[in-house]
């Protein structure tokens, strides 16, 4: 048995006596567990990822990730709702004023923007999640079901939209969410070749600067395209 099984077998046994401090305790270890593995899931993939450099990451050990998570598998489905929950959670505290519904559009490009930008392990994720063409994300009811209160505003900015006279018809909310997406990521996914191919450098500050205006504009003028 390794120092590190039984330092966390005694500090476990200490605990026991005290419930608080026990669960105070075992959420941290789960916690670390989880971005340790974010980590390593967004940059190795499912198949590339290694338990072993999770939990030297983590500082625990490997009787405990399993205790949490099961398996590899329970492990790579907790990160990747987490990392949805995350997302979905943010987007939420948004002060969306469905009397303004452009302005509405306008910051939820705005947030997934920055958002994407600022969580790049997130980005890596869902690269590589495609990679496996979503297999894992279809099997979770937390991917599908925390996205309806999203769709649900998209869809409410819409008619609001539409009854003021601001929008076009025939908006299709998964269009405009896939779009909004698009314009937040692609630069990411690809900045390195993009930068290469067209000679730019797309991770400059100015450069992302231009590139949100530009979004900005595109969807502006496609939701009032065709206003009555």
């Amino acid at each position: 048995m390794t120092d590190a099984v039984l330092d966390a077998t005694k500090t476990d046994a200490a605990n026991d006596a005290s419930g608080a401090p026990r669960k105070r305790n075992a959420e941290r270890t789960r916690k670390a567990i989880l971005a340790a593995a974010l980590k390593e899931f967004a940059q190795a993939g499912f198949a590339g990822a290694r338990i072993e450099r999770i939990v030297k990451a983590a500082k625990c050990n490997i009787r405990m990730l399993y205790h949490y998570f099961g398996d590899k598998k329970g492990l790579y489905m907790a990160v990747l709702e987490s990392a949805y929950m995350d997302l979905r959670a943010r987007e939420a505290e948004l002060k969306i004023d469905f009397d303004k519904p452009l302005e509405g559009f306008l910051e939820l490009q705005r947030f997934t923007f920055d958002y994407f930008e600022k969580n790049p392990r997130f980005e890596g994720l869902l690269r590589n999640e495609n990679l496996q063409h979503g297999k894992f994300a279809a099997q979770s009811r937390v991917v599908t079901e925390t996205a309806f209160p999203l769709r649900r505003t998209i869809e409410k900015l819409i008619k609001s939209g539409q009854d003021r006279g601001l929008f076009g018809p025939n908006l299709d909310p998964v269009q405009i969410y896939v779009t909004i997406a698009a314009m937040s990521r692609f630069h990411l996914a690809n900045g390195y070749s993009l930068s290469a191919t067209l000679d730019t450098d797309m991770s400059a500050p100015e450069w992302r600067r231009a590139r949100l205006d530009h979004a900005l504009a595109l969807l502006e003028g496609y939701l009032t395209r065709g206003a009555r």
